[in-house]
């Protein structure tokens, strides 16, 4: 009776069952996303989700499912640990990734787009392996594409940073320091409220002073 009771007041716990169950990678999954632009562009329609999913591992690797068919369609294997990952909601199959040697990177996958099987010799690459040169002091903890600006990315790291970049360019725009210098204070995530002119939007970023910060992009 008292094991019912402590239910009733925490609310019934249901367990749901796997549909499908994907041995995606040799490593630690550290980003599952559908490609934000393909998203933006089935809720316009008023159609289902895309069949299409990217997953990031600590394997070093990118990967592009089918889901329908749990298909791989493309594995995308970069040179270091992939720590966080976004796409594009302006293009489709542009993915950046955070990694712990302080870098950003962006990926192509539009060679899985179509529907069919991405051979090794028509797989797409990397668009860049450095295309922004190392401006964090530590590991990158997220990364989120402008929503307004198909340019423009933010990243935050554990240096107590956070770093807006332009792909067009190789060094970042600017940067805000969130937490003072410290092997101890780390940003951790970060969101953007973005506008237009002259209202441009907020940012707001946390780490481990437990305070989240806003600030006027």
């Amino acid at each position: 009776d008292e094991g019912k009771e402590e239910e009733s007041k925490q609310g019934t716990v249901q367990q749901l069952v796997p549909i499908i169950s994907l041995q995606a990678h040799s490593s630690k999954v550290s980003g599952i996303c559908w490609g934000n632009y393909e998203k933006r562009q089935a809720v316009g329609a008023s159609s289902s989700l895309p069949e299409q999913l990217i997953t990031a591992s600590w394997d070093h690797s990118i990967k592009v499912w089918n889901i329908e068919r749990q298909d791989c369609l493309l594995s995308l294997n970069s040179s270091r640990v992939v720590g966080c990952m976004d796409t594009s909601p302006h293009s489709s199959g542009i993915c950046a990734t955070g990694h712990p040697d302080c870098t950003v990177r962006l990926w192509d996958v539009r060679a899985a787009g179509g529907g069919g099987d991405a051979t090794e010799s028509s797989s797409s690459i990397l668009v860049s392996d450095n295309v922004f040169r190392p401006s964090h002091k530590a590991w990158i903890s997220e990364v989120q594409w402008s929503t307004t600006n198909p340019y423009q990315i933010y990243s935050c790291s554990h240096d107590g940073t956070v770093k807006v970049w332009d792909i067009r360019s190789s060094t970042q725009l600017y940067t805000v320091k969130v937490l003072p210098p410290s092997p101890t204070d780390k940003v951790f995530s970060l969101a953007t409220l973005e506008g237009t002119e002259p209202n441009r939007g907020f940012l707001f970023a946390g780490g481990t002073n437990r305070i989240v910060e806003q600030y006027h992009l």
